[in-house]
């Protein structure tokens, strides 16, 4: 039938049923129902389909699949080289490559030179051929390494440690095994991956998972215009299977003894390094309290190494922050004087506030108390040392299907006027006795709550050093919140994925805190706590249940993270990296951030007379500038020699591409050919030369810093059907000659201009001088709802900022929706937020797709111009048609709204049918785009009452 409400689950060639199609919505997925399984285990799965009514109702049901495979032995190769890295490291030693059947010349010379006489082959896997070993063995002594217990036990013997780091591989060359390596070095353990010889390992963990993904029927929400809540929430009461976390940390365990490296008479870390969507933080779960876990969250290998640097040099970076000597406690909604037994039986009474400051107090911190969301936010980004936070908090402000877990935006309760802590009234803070302090109960507090989001938190903090970071709130571990809190600094961030309860999570955070402040590493820490309040699967109580079941906590950062003594690890002042000289070094001058391309003595000459420090590089070394393209801020092509590099430059298109993106500067001058190579769509037409140009932005910094240019110079051609991102900053009167743009974090400029004598001095002098000048960036867009119906109103806010976040006011926009001009819609309402409101009466009549073009200019910043393709869909009725047996067909056509991302968009893959099957890059591609759309903001103008939101009484 047309809107079946279709329900699908798996179950592994071992019985055990371990995915089901999420949720069961005819809106979000009428008549259909899929799974995907990241590394299923080998064998006969068993696919179950049912629907509702299915003895009266009769559906002829196609089921399809798919499946993919990661390209042979990727995982035997990945394996030897992160392992064999953490030998080397160990060793202090030279890392070597040989392919599995000989050796290359490159490795026998460079073994040569070395002088290398004993050798460590590693291959857990055992790939190599006998032709290698031999070939090794005529040069070398060869310790061959060739199974898993012989790799662990060399490398846990040169250690001294029992800690482990985890991974999969991806096959889409975006591998996490280079910065799993990097945490393996440290911690002095081996790096495997959880996928083992047939992906039992995943199975399991993926199987932990599978409660998570029960969410809402969305249909009351849609057809009442989220009017109304069923009586259990949208994300509900659902914990992961105890068998099922038991069964996981079992093969867990199982898994590390078959390799060497189960410690049973010892605790161990294990560093996860995988985004949350791949291996799902239930695992992690999983494995309390024997093992103590630490994910790092990051969705890229580079943002990865970062998270683990920062938590590898957290000491140093601690020391250097502003605030490293305070602490941040923020209590909203707590637990005041009950009582609570722990599994041991410890009696405790709990004033939650009053025990983190003092415990924070007693290890020699300043304790700031704040709950005003104004005052909390500029304490966190003031590089504290620690934040405990216990509020309320959920997934999305509206439901989603699925329930967006993990990477859900994230909301949380705070107060619009600071206080120390949250209070029930002005005078007490429990009125109605029941030991908790809960303000959204009381009309009087109501009336001061606030719901704050992550992207309100990411708005304003920029580096907030190295905090540790305790929350103690419902789903806020499920949220992108952690994540965000370890992109700008954090080491550490605890939090659970589901709903929490006050005391049990009050008890666990103060167990917590108690063991931090006795220098306790947070792994540990974490460990602990929850064997004292909630399930420990790894080590189950002997007889009858623990206390709780639902601190489903996650620690995200390192596990040997530790909370310094500021009287132990004073302040200590930094320094300008950039600005001093150490023992004759000047840190950062061995690459020269400026680069010329050209063929003459043109940009060398006027280089050297501007006293820039630069290098210069000619076709014939052109590999040469590639191989450090990525460490340089800013390359200028010379006026009309960009065609001689055109094949050189269309070979590496995608690193240009990348290297834009990724913040640096690229600025060709004198353009006069084609530019088949750029990846940006611009096309040239020739002309003969000409002199004289018309400045239409003349305050672009481009035009303007340090020098104001003439518009008296010569042009060849001008440009023609140009990205829609590109600013028109010079034209020959109709046509564009000089654009640019900003892309992702990096800027970009076109001119067909050839400046001569002074004015090509000063045209060079701005062109270096380009990179370090400020930008406008579109930091966040939303609409108030996702389906929008004729005549709704229908509000856009925007946020203005620089690069780094700053919000920036008195942005002249313009706004065109398609072809209409909309700027008389769009108001400044300060703090970088401006407002495009449009009608009941603008959108009545205009039912379809709308594009949304933005222009903004502001003198001293490069100007924006982008276009959001698609950026609203407007329906042509309120109605929702669900033919339950009338045959009729719909077509639940979702809006979407775009969010802030400070990258290029890719486009989605074009559909693919089903007998089609996706490669991995298009599926990853697909991915990562739904990803990107659960991650927006989901902001509504709709009052509601915020007692029903967070689901308390």
């Amino acid at each position: 039938k047309t809107a079946a409400d279709l329900n699908l689950a798996l179950v592994d060639p071992s019985g055990r049923l371990v995915d089901w199609a999420p949720s069961g919505s005819v809106i979000s997925s009428p008549s259909s129902a899929t799974v995907d399984i990241e590394y299923p285990m080998a064998g006969t799965w068993t696919a179950i389909v049912a629907w509702m009514d299915a003895t009266l109702e009769n559906n002829n049901v196609d089921l399809t699949w798919e499946v993919e495979r990661n390209p042979t032995r990727l995982e035997g190769y990945l394996e030897s080289a992160a392992n064999g890295a953490v030998l080397a490291s160990l060793l202090n030693a030279p890392l070597l490559y040989v392919q599995p059947d000989s050796i290359p010349e490159f490795t026998s010379w460079a073994a040569n030179r070395l002088g290398i006489s004993v050798a460590f082959l590693v291959d857990p896997q055992g790939i190599h051929t006998s032709g290698l070993y031999d070939a090794l063995d005529s040069e070398f002594f060869v310790n061959n390494l060739n199974n898993y217990q012989l790799v662990t036990q060399w490398i846990t013997s040169l250690s001294g440690s029992h800690d482990v780091v985890v991974t999969v591989p991806r096959g889409q060359g975006s591998e996490f095994f280079a910065p799993a390596t990097l945490s393996a070095a440290y911690h002095g353990g081996p790096v495997f991956s959880l996928c083992d010889s047939d992906n039992s390992m995943m199975t399991r963990a993926e199987e932990t998972w599978a409660p998570y993904l029960i969410g809402p029927e969305i249909d009351v929400y849609v057809t009442d215009r989220y009017s109304t809540r069923t009586e259990n929430g949208w994300y509900d009461e659902r914990i992961p299977n105890k068998y099922s976390m038991r069964l996981s940390v079992d093969s867990f365990e199982a898994f590390l003894d078959d390799r060497g490296a189960y410690e049973a008479n010892a605790s161990q870390d294990v560093v996860v390094v995988s985004p949350t969507d791949l291996v799902k933080t239930s695992f992690d779960r999983s494995l309390q309290s024997h093992f103590s876990p630490g994910r790092i969250p990051a969705d890229d290998p580079a943002m990865a190494s970062v998270m683990i640097n920062r938590g590898i040099f957290h000491r140093f970076i601690f020391e250097t922050a502003e605030s490293a000597d305070t602490s941040l406690v923020s209590m909203y909604a707590y637990t005041h004087g009950a009582s609570f037994l722990d599994n041991n039986y410890n009696l405790n009474t709990i004033y939650q506030y009053e025990n983190s400051t003092s415990m924070l107090e007693d290890r020699g911190f300043s304790v700031a108390s704040h709950v005003g969301y104004d005052e909390v936010y500029d304490a966190i980004d003031s590089q504290l040392a620690f934040w405990t936070f216990s509020t309320h908090g959920t997934l999305t402000r509206y439901p989603s299907d699925p329930p967006d877990r993990p990477g859900g935006e994230g909301l949380f309760s705070l107060r619009d006027e600071d206080i120390p802590y949250g209070v029930e009234n002005a005078s007490q803070r429990d009125v109605n006795g029941d030991q908790l302090v809960n303000p959204v109960m009381f009309a009087v507090e109501d009336a001061h709550h606030r719901i704050e989001t992550t992207s309100d938190l990411e708005a304003r903090i920029g580096n907030i050093g190295s905090p540790i970071v305790l929350l103690t709130a419902c789903l806020l571990g499920g949220s992108r919140l952690p994540s965000v809190l370890m992109e700008h600094g954090s080491v550490a961030v605890v939090g659970s994925p589901r709903t929490v309860y006050f005391q049990p999570a009050a008890m666990l955070s103060l167990y917590i805190t108690e063991s931090l402040v006795s220098a306790m590493p947070v792994g540990r820490a974490l460990s602990d706590a929850l064997t004292l309040v909630s399930s420990d699967y790894s080590d189950p109580l002997s007889s009858g249940d623990p206390r709780d079941y639902a601190n489903q906590h996650i620690l995200y950062g390192d596990p040997d993270v530790i909370l310094y003594n500021p009287s132990d690890s004073p302040h200590v002042a930094t320094l300008d990296p950039y600005g001093i000289s150490l023992d004759g070094h000047t840190p950062g001058s061995g690459t020269r951030p400026i680069v010329g391309l050209g063929s003459s003595s043109y940009l060398p000459d006027m280089l050297t007379s501007l006293s820039v420090e630069h290098d210069y590089y000619e076709v014939s070394n052109y590999s040469d500038f590639l191989h450090l393209l990525f460490l340089r801020r800013c390359v200028v092509v010379e006026p009309g020699t960009a065609s001689e590099f055109s094949s050189e430059l269309a070979s590496s298109e995608s690193d240009i591409m990348d290297y834009v993106s990724g913040g640096g500067t690229l600025i060709v001058l004198g353009v006069s050919n084609e530019l088949a190579w750029l990846p940006w769509p611009l096309s040239y037409t020739p002309s003969a030369v000409a002199s004289g140009i018309e400045l239409v932005d003349s305050t672009h910094p481009l035009l303007s810093v340090p020098n104001e240019l003439s518009a008296t110079v010569d042009y060849e051609g001008h440009f023609s059907d140009p990205w829609a991102n590109f600013s028109v900053l010079a034209t020959d009167g109709a046509n564009p000659v000089l654009v640019a743009a900003t892309v992702g974090v990096g800027k970009l400029a076109l001119s067909t201009t050839h400046p001569a004598g002074v004015q090509a001095n000063l045209t060079v002098e701005n062109a270096v001088s380009w990179f370090e000048q400020p930008s406008l960036i579109l930091d966040e867009i939303s609409t108030n709802q996702e389906i929008i119906w004729e005549g709704d109103r229908v509000i856009v806010t925007l946020r203005i900022s620089d690069a780094v976040g700053n919000a920036l006011e008195g942005v002249d926009i313009e706004a065109y929706m398609n072809d209409t001009d909309v700027t008389t819609m769009l108001t400044e309402t300060g703090n970088g937020i401006y407002t495009l409101i449009l009608t009941e009466d603008w959108t009545n009549g205009r039912v379809g797709y709308h594009s949304l073009s933005l222009s903004g200019r502001l003198g001293g910043y490069d100007s924006m111009f982008l276009t959001l393709v698609n950026f609203i869909y407007i329906r042509s009725s309120p109605l929702l048609i669900l033919a339950l047996g009338g045959g009729l067909v719909i077509a639940a056509i979702v809006g979407y709204t775009y969010y802030r991302k400070r990258k290029v968009r890719e486009s989605p893959p074009p559909p693919v049918p089903p007998t089609s099957p996706l490669s991995r890059k298009e599926k990853a591609q697909r991915e990562e785009i739904e990803r990107r759309k659960r991650e927006e903001q989901k902001k509504k103008d709709k009052r509601f009452d915020p007692k029903e939101f967070f689901e308390v009484e």
